[in-house]
Formats: C-alpha cells, sequence, structure tokens
C-alpha cells in the first residue's frame, strides 16, 4: 500500500470513527433517558384510602401515559446536548483540515500558476530553454547522478534523504548555469528542469509528491518511502535527455544497458 493511499484510508478510518460517535450520541439522547425513567414510579401523594380510591376508579396507567408522566433530569438532557455539540465539533475539525484546507491550497496553486503561465505568455517568453542548455543540465545531472543517488541511500532520516535529493536537482541545473525565474518556487523550478530534459514524468511526479510528503507532513517516513525514491530517482535517471544528448550517452553515464 502506498504512502499516499495508506493516509487516505487513515483518514477515512478516523472520519467514519467520529460519525459512529455522533450516531451513537444522537440515540443515547433519544433513547436513554426514556428507557432508565420507565417504571411505575412512586405512588401518587395523598392518603392509602384516596390512593387506593384512585387506582380503583382510573385504573393502571397506560404505557403512553407512564412515560408521559416522568421526565428526565434537565441534566440529562443537557449532557446529551453537550455530547452532540462536541461530536459535531471534531467531524467539523475534521473536514476541514482533511478536506477543505488540501482542496483550497489545490486551488489557489492552480490559479497561480494560470497567472503565471499567462504573465510568460503576456511578456513573450518562452515556456522553454534553448536545446543547448537542455543538454548542458542533462550532463551536469547525469554527472551527479551516482552521488545524489548515493546520497539518497545513505545513513540517516529517510525524510531529509528525500528532502536532498529533490533539491540537489535544483543545485545541478544552477551548476549548468539555468537560472531560476523570479515567479519561479524552488518545487516550480525543479519541475521544469526535469521537463527540459525529457526525465520520465510519471516517476518524477511520484518523487515530487514524497518530496512534498517529507517536507511538510508530520508522520514519519520509513525505508520504505526511501526504496520508492530510490527507485523513482533510477527511472529519472535512466531517462534523462533522451531526445538532447542521445540513449547511448546516459547509458554510460548512469551504468545502466542500452
Amino acid at each position: 500500500m502506498t504512502a499516499r493511499r495508506s493516509g487516505a484510508v487513515a483518514v477515512a478510518a478516523v472520519v467514519a470513527t467520529a460519525l459512529v460517535v455522533v450516531l451513537l450520541a444522537a440515540w443515547a439522547a433519544s433513547i436513554g433517558p426514556a428507557d432508565v425513567l420507565t417504571g411505575t414510579g412512586p405512588s401518587p401523594v395523598g392518603t392509602p384510602t384516596d390512593t387506593a380510591s384512585a387506582s380503583a376508579a382510573t385504573g393502571p396507567l397506560l404505557p403512553g401515559q407512564e412515560a408521559a408522566a416522568h421526565h428526565p433530569p434537565g441534566w440529562v438532557r443537557t449532557a446529551a446536548l453537550l455530547l452532540n455539540l462536541a461530536a459535531a465539533v471534531v467531524v467539523g475539525w475534521l473536514l476541514l483540515r482533511f478536506v477543505v484546507l488540501p482542496l483550497t491550497r489545490a486551488g489557489v496553486r492552480l490559479r497561480r500558476d494560470r497567472r503565471q503561465r499567462r504573465r510568460r505568455v503576456e511578456a513573450g517568453e518562452e515556456d522553454f530553454d534553448v536545446l543547448g542548455s537542455a543538454r548542458a543540465v542533462a550532463r551536469a545531472m547525469l554527472a551527479d547522478a551516482g552521488a545524489q543517488r548515493e546520497e539518497l541511500e545513505a545513513d540517516g532520516s529517510p525524510r531529509n534523504a528525500v528532502v536532498a535529493c529533490w533539491h540537489r536537482f535544483e543545485t545541478q541545473a544552477a551548476a549548468a548555469g539555468l537560472a531560476r525565474r523570479p515567479w519561479e518556487t524552488s518545487s516550480e523550478f525543479t519541475m521544469r528542469v526535469l521537463d527540459l530534459v525529457d526525465a520520465h514524468q510519471p516517476a518524477v511526479s511520484r518523487l515530487g509528491e514524497l518530496y512534498r510528503e517529507a517536507r511538510f507532513s508530520e508522520h514519519e517516513l520509513t525505508e520504505a518511502h526511501r526504496a520508492e525514491a530510490v527507485a523513482a530517482l533510477d527511472t529519472i535517471h535512466r531517462t534523462i535527455g533522451h531526445r538532447t544528448i542521445g540513449h547511448r550517452t546516459i547509458g554510460a553515464a548512469t551504468g545502466a544497458s542500452a
């Protein structure tokens, strides 16, 4: 099971648990006091003769009349209401934390990317660099491929290793003379660089997901995450520069067979 799928399952489990709490609270509030307080109750106030006479005259109370004759204490209704409110607050927080905020951030990023793309078009700038820059970046990445992989596999925290591996692409591009544009974030620059050298897009996307998980999540990353990152990095190295410097050069640089 991937990290994304595991996170989705955990969120679903938390939300389901909170919904169960709400249902149980509503159930307790609706039937608990009535069940607890059912029964004949104390004898009516009055003399024994009056009570016996009244009972003989009117007969036993019907079930509906017994329930109407007894009311739950006010503190029971208050406690049930507070329990319902607390459960509703928990569910609301979970929805806000795991649904509303992620969707809002994704929408903000999408709008920002569209504005940046529109500015580039209006300024007459090309969305791609010249072939010479692509070749230079591809060669710089392949020259550093072995060291980058060793750093990712080195002992230490998988979180730090994945973050350092992703940032190393930016360093490689800068060493080849490719500068980050003023409006680009670090991740946007890295994605543009990897697209420039024709890196395998699914592998780039997976490594980017692992980087964001390592950079911004609070849970611990495991060796399984590191292994996924190594596999994605190997695929990226194998596919770098297929159309810019040739497949044979890539095989020699990475040690992979053509």
